[in-house]
């Protein structure tokens, strides 16, 4: 796929700034060895907004080895623990030594991995490390006592004379301990790593003197490159994205990435790890190979869970929440300045957007079949193209098994392997420059009838089925070539190893690549349009743009596109395939250097890069290597101007999204487990729970009530006998309900919602409440951790009563008597209590958004201890006519209620409730309101709006054009129950990709009502 890499573009940086930390995160991974001085001096900005200078920080390995440098209390740890591995290797045994060493380098990067993973992810999601130590007072001189004189004396200690501990906010100093702990793990990670390995030199079995002489200089070879890898990236991003800083506060700071960044995406986890294959050379063990790969492995599952989630939220796409408050501040701030007068904005919403909106094309709403993906059972294509697989594919390899022909099916295989090869490139090649010749294929559809959109159409579908079938061909001509025989063990495991780690980088890179196009260049579809007017695939702006996969390669499939096939080849021990693969790259260079290169140097001229990222950096590397300009040109230049690092932003996903894939069916497992163990679990638990409600006071003072919903307040008649809809709320409806307690009650209560089946006990909870909870009365502890877009602490006080508790006064006499016959004299209770009265409103993400009857349940402080519980309540859907009028903020009525207006309109209300998110603050109370004497003082106060996104039904249906799994769910099942169509996930992510509004939904439902109802029951 050539040059392909231009038609997506590229997006503006989440944070407003086009500086370098689009990439800086991608470089973090690892302590650094080298000098890590800021070069000069830097504005930090904290989540909140506060600037500061960021002081200078020092080389970690020169102050922790040096002697002449004061040593901390942990530099102390980490040099005793790095000792440690030293006297194993020294004195032990060689069999104990290996296993110690074995076990000690899987926990450190266990630790390493999992450890630290946890921590960043709860950083990055919660403000987590920063929040325990705001609660806990550590960092706080009036609060953190001698803890906090430990602290800071070690920080100033570490740091140079630029740095105060006063001065600088709480997020750099827990960044500064932060990477105490980074130095503990990853030196001692390493540590294990290298005495592990030494321990296993000189284990091969070399039949020739030669074989160990390559072997050992492919080793260091790694080992250099690897070497060149870590100092050239913190050459380039230094100290604060080394040791993960973005995770605590953002610099102002503009570099350009250059060098080993061009080279590979995430290169500190890829390439980066060169030097740990470069260890199995030297020792030639399959053990040391094997364990670094399961470290390499953990490595990129730490890249996928980890850090790509927040390089995304940070700079590529801010979470649903951000995007959606920030457009409700945009338009209050337009419309605070816009012209009064002007008040047709309501008029747009009921009227005239049918004839506004372009139609759009069936394969916006019916993806096209990619390899695989989007297989439709019942779409003519993807059938045709699965029995042409079977013929193909299935029947030999029946044939094969049933009679043992295998020569006779290997012949039949490599003949129809060599012939698809040729059909995918050589005679679609020629279709595909006389196409850019002469417009060929899109001059026969004109002729014959159709036009371009049916051309384009129809060469995906070609396409797609010659992909599937070289795939196919391929794979049977491994299996009938598959043999072995008496091979060595080592090495069959070896090289099934190896071709399978090949399979799985295919699939990331096509992956990759697809990402990067999307359809429309996934299918050369600039052979077929110049504009975006001429095909409804076509991006808006097509243009080059080196993006993911092309930032480093200017053509990924005909320089890495074949390597599963050489891995089906080192699977099958088979020269026949590894010819037949090498005769498809050869073919792909032909079909790149005179189909794909020709027609796009004519397309886009000086646009397209003669020089790849790789070739680049290997240019300069040798110029800067043999000191004088070996190579010249080779700048990093783009249309003579040079590039930065906010012009290409390498793509998140990579193959830790296929490793990532993987452990699915495992957490699947882990979840069933847990819901079998849970009902004995929570019997256990329920056994003792009678002692730990009896210490908590006042018991009978804790209670909740529903506020009436929509249901109540539109109810023609609110009399007694209509009484049951005070307890029915409309799906995605924010629910609000009362809540009491006593004035000592634990600020870390929450009520959770369950349906109502869910627990068999009514004193514990035995389910998870999946993330629909709300704190009734947070503090500034738990409040630490609130984030954009929060809607678990959407609970406040109202005010305080004081109530006469009868049963109080009675225990409190009883207690005193036995309390007496004891020795233990008791205080009277005075009978008096002091009863808090709030709100909690459930809403965005806090609402369970499945129809069915529900219940709540307030908890003690943090625990699953049931306080309270509510009536059964129902959430349920009202008639697609009355949705306007029931969750609509307006009163708006649509002249036709069950026309396309009137439906865009209620699926307008229905989007809206999706993606609604809740945008809670803080404000400081001296005395909160007081129902009857008494007051609340000093507290703090939580405000929540419910912020919409969209205005009219010519909006969007999704936030920038990106709709996630999740909220695809959600709007299909909202579609489902309130208008009676089904719309896949897959469909709804598909056509919000391609730009598709509430009124095109609105529209395919109606076409998908009309369709459906001629042969409804109610017509029979």
């Amino acid at each position: 796929m050539a040059v392909r890499q231009r038609h997506l573009k590229r997006k503006d940086s989440a944070g407003g700034s086009t500086s370098a930390l689009a990439m800086t995160a991608t470089a973090i991974g690892g302590t650094g060895a080298n000098t890590c001085t800021l070069e000069q001096p830097l504005t930090g900005r904290t989540p909140d907004g506060t600037a500061f200078a960021v002081p200078k920080t020092r080389d970690m390995l020169q102050s922790l080895f040096n002697p002449m440098t004061p040593k901390t209390t942990f530099d102390i740890v980490t040099l005793l623990t790095l000792s440690t591995h030293l006297l194993v290797a020294l004195f032990f045994p060689l069999a104990a030594k290996r296993t110690i060493l074995m076990a000690s380098f899987a926990f450190w990067r266990l630790c390493y991995n999992g450890g630290l993973g946890w921590v960043l992810n709860w950083q990055s999601s919660r403000h987590g490390l920063v929040a325990m130590f705001k609660r806990n007072g550590w960092l706080d001189s009036s609060r953190g006592g001698k803890i906090h004189l430990w602290l800071k004396s070690e920080l100033e200690a570490k740091m140079g004379p630029d740095y105060s501990f006063e001065a600088v906010p709480i997020e750099f100093n827990a960044w500064l301990l932060y990477r105490q702990l980074v130095d503990l793990i990853l030196l001692n990670d390493f540590t294990a790593y290298f005495f592990l390995c030494s321990c296993y030199i000189g284990s091969a079995n070399d039949s020739e003197p030669w074989h160990a002489f390559l072997r050992i200089a492919g080793g260091l070879i790694l080992l250099a490159f690897n070497l060149w890898v870590k100092i050239d990236a913190h050459r380039v991003v230094k100290d604060y994205a080394w040791y993960w800083g973005d995770f605590f506060f953002l610099v102002e700071q503009s570099l350009t990435f250059d060098g080993v960044f061009e080279m590979a995406p995430h290169p500190m986890y890829s390439i980066g790890y060169a030097g740990y294959y470069g260890g199995s050379l030297i020792t030639g063990s399959y053990t040391i190979f094997y364990a670094s790969l399961a470290a390499h492995m953990l490595q990129f599952l730490f890249l996928s869970f980890v850090e790509n989630p927040h390089i995304e939220k940070t700079y590529e796409r801010p979470p649903l929440a951000v995007q959606v408050i920030k457009r409700s501040r945009n338009r209050r701030l337009s419309s605070a300045l816009s012209d009064p007068g002007d008040a047709v904005a309501d008029e747009a919403v009921t009227s005239g957007i049918a004839s506004s909106i372009r139609e759009r094309p069936t394969s916006l709403w019916h993806p096209d079949l990619i390899i695989f993906k989007n297989f439709d059972l019942f779409r003519a294509s993807d059938i045709l193209i699965m029995l042409l697989l079977a013929y193909s594919v299935g029947i030999p390899l029946g044939f094969m098994w049933a009679t043992g022909h295998v020569r006779l099916v290997l012949v039949y295989s490599i003949c129809q392997c060599v012939g698809w090869i040729l059909f995918r490139t050589l005679a679609l090649g020629f279709l595909l420059k006389r196409q850019s010749t002469s417009q060929l294929i899109t001059r026969w559809y004109i002729k014959h009838g159709g036009n371009g959109e049916e051309a384009f159409s129809s060469w995906r579908a070609v396409c797609n089925m010659a992909t599937i079938m070289t795939y196919g061909s391929f794979g049977l001509v491994a299996l009938a070539a598959y043999h072995w025989g008496d091979a060595d063990y080592g090495n069959l495991i070896l090289f099934h190893t190896l071709g399978l780690l090949l399979i799985a980088f295919h699939v990331w890179s096509s992956r990759s690549v697809y990402e990067t196009l999307g359809d429309f260049g996934w299918f050369y579809g600039d052979f077929f349009a110049r504009d975006s007017s001429m095909l409804s695939l076509a991006p808006a702006d097509i243009k080059l743009y080196y993006t993911g996969i092309y930032r480093y390669l200017n053509n990924p499939e005909k320089v890495i596109g074949q390597a599963a096939f050489y891995g089906l080849a080192l699977i099958s021990r088979s020269w026949a395939v590894f010819a037949l693969a090498l005769l498809l790259q050869i073919c792909y260079f032909l079909f790149s250097a005179y189909v794909e290169t020709p027609h796009m140097e004519k397309i886009y001229g000086a646009q397209v890069r003669r020089e790849s990222g790789i070739v680049r950096t290997v240019k300069k590397a040798v110029n800067l290597g043999i000191g004088q300009p070996l190579f010249v040109g080779s700048e990093s230049h783009i249309n003579g101007e040079p590039r930065h690092a906010g012009e290409d932003v390498p793509e998140s996903s990579g193959m830790a999204n296929l490793l990532a894939s993987t452990t699915k069916p495992v957490k699947d497992i882990l979840l069933e487990t847990r819901g079998l163990l849970s009902t004995t679990t929570a019997r256990l638990a329920e056994r003792a729970l009678p002692s730990e409600l009896s210490k908590i006071d006042h018991l009978g003072f804790y209670g909740l009530k529903l506020l009436p919903g929509a249901a109540w307040k539109t109810s023609a008649t609110k009399s007694p006998a209509n009484k049951a809809a005070k307890s029915i709320y409309f799906l995605g409806e924010p629910i609000r309900v009362d809540w009491q307690a006593p004035l000592n009650h634990s600020r870390r209560d929450w009520i959770g919602i369950y349906p109502v089946t869910a627990n068999f006990s009514n004193q514990i909870t035995t389910v998870s409440s999946k993330g629909h909870y709300v704190y009734i009365h947070p503090d500034d502890n738990l409040l630490a951790e609130m984030v954009v877009g929060d809607s678990v602490f959407a609970g406040f006080v109202k005010g305080t009563t004081s109530v006469k508790d009868n049963a109080a006064i009675a225990n409190g006499e009883r207690g005193s008597e036995l309390q007496s016959q004891k020795g233990h004299p008791r205080k009277r209770s005075s009978g008096i209590v002091s009863v808090l009265h709030g709100e909690a409103l459930f809403s965005s993400s806090a609402l369970p958004f499945r129809v069915g009857t529900y219940e709540m349940r307030l908890h003690h402080g943090g625990t699953h201890a049931v306080l309270a519980q509510s009536k059964p309540f129902e959430i349920a859907v009202c008639d697609a006519k009355d949705i306007v009028g029931m969750l609509g903020d307006k009163d708006v009525a649509a002249n036709e209620p069950d026309g396309l207006d009137g439906l865009a309109l209620a699926l307008l209300t229905v989007v809206n409730k999706i993606f609604a998110v809740a945008d809670s603050r803080t404000i400081p109370v001296t005395n909160q309101g007081d129902l009857s004497g008494g007051g609340l003082l000093n507290d703090v106060c939580v405000e929540t709006d419910i912020v919409e996104p969209l205005e009219s039904v010519g909006d969007a249906f999704s936030v920038d054009e990106v709709l996630d799994e999740s909220q695809a769910r959600r709007l299909g099942y909202a579609i489902k129950e309130y208008f009676g169509v089904e719309f896949s996930s897959d469909v709804l992510i598909h056509a919000a990709k391609h730009g598709a509004t509430v009124h095109d939904v609105a529209k395919r439902i109606i076409e998908a009502r009309k369709a459906l109802s001629a042969y409804s029951s109610a017509n029979f």
